[in-house]
């Protein structure tokens, strides 16, 4: 299930950026790599053709691009489709029943009185805390 959730966001990544970002629920993402690509195609887009199916204006408007044009679209896309893998597999490796900061989200190690990942002074639960939450 955690494989099939990664493939399915990287899938939906790629086919359309922000897409495989809804799909794992990070709503601001989502809609940040949207506007980016398609602020990006609108700026580097050619004037559009008119005339044929929807599938020749398309081709036809690629093959005005310039190499260095394609290859912007091309990375914004490849690295929409990291981000989503990178969330997808932070996700699944999430453990509710971890000791988690309260201000970053990052797992702790419960000797320490800090946070290692933000530097936050934190009230390390003792073993009542840990007994209320298993109850609970």
């Amino acid at each position: 299930m955690v494989y099939l959730r990664s493939v399915i966001a990287v899938g939906l990544a790629f086919v359309f950026p922000g897409l495989g970002h809804a799909y794992l629920r990070q709503w601001a993402r989502s809609l940040l790599w949207a506007a980016l690509t398609l602020s990006a195609s609108f700026l580097l887009m050619p004037e559009p053709v008119t005339g044929g199916t929807m599938v020749e204006n398309a081709t036809a408007m690629v093959e005005q691009l310039s190499t260095a044009e394609q290859f912007v679209l091309l990375s914004l896309t490849l690295f929409n489709v990291v981000d989503a893998y990178v969330i997808s597999v932070q996700q699944a490796r999430f453990d509710p029943d971890a000791f988690h900061c309260p201000h970053c989200g990052s797992e702790v190690d419960e000797d320490l009185e800090f946070c290692h990942w933000c530097t936050t002074r934190l009230d390390v639960p003792g073993e009542d805390d840990r007994a209320e939450r298993a109850e609970s």
